[in-house]
């Protein structure tokens, strides 16, 4: 297997797992809606707020945000402020990128394993949330270490983009058309 195969690979499945959480977060924004409108029916027709639906939307945000992320960056959807940058040269720009999303795939991994401890110490103290509800606070604090393994993975995807190892897209292009 060349590197260029392993680097298409990796890729493939980077993007099968950026797609899943894609999938998660348009499954946690449903969640939403359906939340929202039976609070507002309960509100408004039977005079009776949920317990539950405030609670819910917010977990359910907080994972949108969370498990969306990795996807919107392959998309090249990401906020991404090129003044300077745009003004050097081609090559210039390529190692700019890959010191930028080396820096960014680094702090999502950081990110990611104090969050795993985070998630643990949730677990191990038994927190649970103050609703009615008593959600186990580690089950919605675990959208956060997953996000940002997801968005790491693709920051490092988008490096192999950039040195050639895997011919799957322009980020430039992406990036500058989204200006």
């Amino acid at each position: 297997m060349t590197l260029r195969q392993l680097g298409m690979l990796v890729d493939r499945m980077i993007a099968f797992l950026s797609m899943t959480g894609a999938v998660a977060a348009a499954a946690a924004l449903a969640i939403i809606a359906v939340s929202v409108m039976i609070e507002v029916i309960a509100r408004s027709v039977f005079n009776s707020p949920t317990l539950w639906a405030v609670e819910i939307s917010t977990y359910a945000i907080i994972a949108a945000g969370f498990l969306g992320s990795a996807f919107v960056l392959r998309r090249g959807r990401h906020l991404e402020i090129n003044l300077l940058t745009s003004r050097l040269p081609h090559s210039m720009q390529t190692w700019m990128g890959v010191i930028t999303d080396a820096c960014g795939a680094a702090f999502c991994f950081v990110v990611c394993l104090s969050g795993m401890r985070f998630v643990e110490l949730s677990q191990i103290m038994g927190a649970v949330s103050v609703s009615e509800l008593r959600v186990p606070l580690w089950i919605p604090q675990l959208t956060i270490p997953i996000g940002f393994a997801l968005l790491g993975l693709e920051f490092l995807s988008r490096i192999m983009v950039r040195l050639g190892v895997v011919a799957r897209r322009e980020l430039a292009d992406a990036a500058s058309s989204h200006a």
